[in-house]
Parts: structure tokens; C-alpha cells; sequence
């Protein structure tokens, strides 16, 4: 079995040729970013205004991380069923299914020139159910849609946290960052918001 390569390596190769040059140097990062970071400007701030892009394409986004959620229902029926995807006991079972000899096969067998690689739509799809997870067990937060809609994070209005869902999703499924299970990390991660500290992960 070949080695699973890290979460930059594999950000470069699947997301990275689809950035026009102003997203990518807009998002201030060369391929992942952290998990979580503080920003208190972003405190009490709506939604809607944080957000780059204009509200239809806010919408539009929105309507897209729904839709992905629904997708891995489908998709993942066979690993979580009976469990939704989006519940501990769905999460659990996803992460016993997401083994480093299936995502090797997914990185093997996806072309990353064809934006519906399996390795892309798993990762984009876990993206979205993790960030949904988070946020259902939180009013606080909320999407910000941003473009390419993997870019769209959750901000805490309370504590002015960041989250990066897809980014998440992309180290979950990667050889980086894989020592905590999707239930113990999004636990940590409520939890660190819970406390208010300003500490960001990586």
C-alpha cells in the first residue's frame, strides 16, 4: 500500500488548481489552514457581513454545503448506516470507515484535473459534515460562505472564533494531524469555545 501523503501535499494537488490568482492570495495561506483561530474583531459581527462574497452567492454557497451534507448521507450510507453521518455514533463509524487503506485508494484513483475526483467530493462532502456537526451543537456559530466554497468557514459570534471545516476534513483525511478521532476533535474544539481562550490549533 502506498503511503498516505500529508494534508498540504494533497491540498496542493486536489484544491490548489482551482483557485483563480486573487482567491488564492486572498486566503493568506499556501495550502491548509489551522483549525481554529481567534479573531476578536469578528466578535458580534453578523454573518452576512464577514462574508467576501456578495448575498446571492452567500445563498448560493449556503445551499451548496446543505446539499453535500444530503450527498454523503447517500454516499456514506454503507459505513454509518444505521446512524445519520451526523451524529456521534454516524461520526464514529465514518472514522472507523475512513482507513488509511480506503484513502489511499481514494488518493490513487483520483485525477486531480477532473474537479469530480472522488478524493476532491470525499473530502469536500466530510468538510461539510463536520462544519454542520460543529455547528448544530452550537447556536453561536455560524457559516460564513466564502468562494471556492471550501473556503466557507464557522465563525463564533460570541467568542470570535474561526473554524475551517474543509480544511479539517482535508488533515482527517490525510497522513497529518490524525491522532484524535472527528468526535474527540470536534469535542476539543467546543470545549476550547466554551472556555473563550484566544488559542488557535493547528
Amino acid at each position: 500500500m502506498s503511503e498516505l501523503p500529508d494534508a498540504d501535499a494533497l491540498h496542493r494537488r486536489f484544491f490548489d488548481p482551482w483557485y483563480k490568482t486573487a482567491d488564492r492570495e486572498r486566503r493568506g495561506h499556501a495550502a491548509t489552514r489551522p483549525d481554529i483561530v481567534f479573531v476578536a474583531g469578528f466578535r458580534d459581527v453578523p454573518w452576512q457581513e464577514l462574508s467576501p462574497i456578495e448575498a446571492g452567492r452567500q445563498r448560493d454557497v449556503l445551499a451548496m454545503i446543505d446539499r453535500m451534507v444530503e450527498a454523503a448521507r447517500s454516499d456514506w450510507q454503507s459505513l454509518t448506516s444505521p446512524h445519520d453521518v451526523l451524529s456521534r455514533d454516524g461520526l464514529v463509524a465514518l472514522d472507523a470507515g475512513l482507513d488509511d487503506e480506503r484513502l489511499c485508494q481514494l488518493v490513487e484513483s483520483s485525477d486531480p484535473a477532473d474537479v469530480a475526483n472522488a478524493y476532491f467530493v470525499t473530502a469536500c462532502e466530510l468538510g461539510a459534515v463536520v462544519g454542520t456537526a460543529i455547528r448544530s451543537a452550537r447556536t453561536t456559530l455560524h457559516w460564513v460562505p466564502d468562494w471556492p466554497y471550501w473556503e466557507s468557514s464557522l465563525v463564533d459570534r460570541k467568542t470570535g472564533h474561526v473554524i475551517a471545516p474543509f480544511d479539517w476534513a482535508i488533515k482527517r483525511m490525510s497522513a497529518t494531524a490524525r491522532d484524535f478521532g472527528l468526535v474527540e476533535k470536534i469535542g476539543a474544539c467546543l470545549e476550547l469555545l466554551r472556555s473563550g481562550k484566544s488559542e488557535a490549533t493547528a
